[in-house]
């Protein structure tokens, strides 16, 4: 009789075990990171953690080569080349970006879009054949919103420079060793500013010096369809060759 009862209360207590193992795996936190296919992965399509430091990610496909640029949270961008190499790194940018040819040399180069007081700032990676790689221009967030004149190296921008948007500024620039240049400039004046009387002033730039070219009404902008961007395209279109 002792036996049976020693028994009985042996299964008991393994039972009693098994229901307290169970009750502590089911009340078990799941961990931060849960490994998963991973969201962004250049090399491999093996399973990993996902990579919540990733902004934006763009790609692009040419010379036989995939570029994958990558921001990340630590506010740096990187690019990758089809090896998975690493084969630019450049900090404080900007995560909104994107694969475009802006020279209209059919190559792709990297645009970055910047959010501030002046629209259309932007940064611009141009892509260099030589060493198959995306190279900074410099000085390139001074022109805002770039615009290229098909068939020529040159391109011009436009900015807002005060009065709501009745005094403004549009530069001729051209690329060189990786540096923006600029040789050309219109302002417009509309507003009745005290010290300047309204009108277009066309200037020539050279060594940062500026010397005037030409001086035209105001209402010269009323012709065009386009206003004063229509009028700043068909200028710099017709004229860019008389600018050094």
């Amino acid at each position: 009789m002792k036996a049976v009862i020693t028994t009985i209360l042996l299964l008991l207590f393994l039972t009693k075990c098994k229901e307290s193992k169970t009750k502590t795996a089911s009340n078990k936190v799941p961990s931060d990171t849960t490994t998963q296919t991973s969201a962004f992965n250049v090399a491999t399509k093996r399973t990993e953690q996902i990579d919540t430091s990733l902004l934006h990610v763009d790609t692009a496909k040419f010379l036989g080569e995939t570029y994958t640029a990558i921001y990340k949270s630590n506010d740096t961008l990187y690019v990758v080349n089809t090896k998975a190499d690493t084969i630019l790194k450049v900090a404080n940018l900007h995560p909104n970006f994107e694969f475009d040819d802006f020279n209209d040399d059919g190559l792709k180069d990297i645009r970055i879009h910047y959010m501030s007081n002046v629209p259309a700032v932007q940064d611009l990676l141009l892509f260099d054949k030589s060493i198959k790689n995306f190279r900074l221009v410099d000085n390139f967030s001074s022109f805002p919103d770039p615009n290229s004149i098909k068939g020529t190296k040159y391109f011009y921008s436009y900015h807002r420079s005060g009065c709501g948007d009745m005094n403004w500024d549009s530069d001729l620039f051209f690329i060189k060793n990786f540096r923006a240049v600029r040789i050309g400039n219109i302002a417009g004046y509309e507003c009745e500013n005290r010290d300047i009387k309204d009108g277009i002033y066309i200037h020539k730039i050279k060594d940062d010096k500026e010397t005037l070219f030409k001086k035209l009404p105001i209402n010269t902008i009323q012709k065009y369809e386009k206003y004063k961007w229509g009028f700043i395209k068909d200028y710099w279109t017709k004229n860019f060759k008389l600018f050094p």
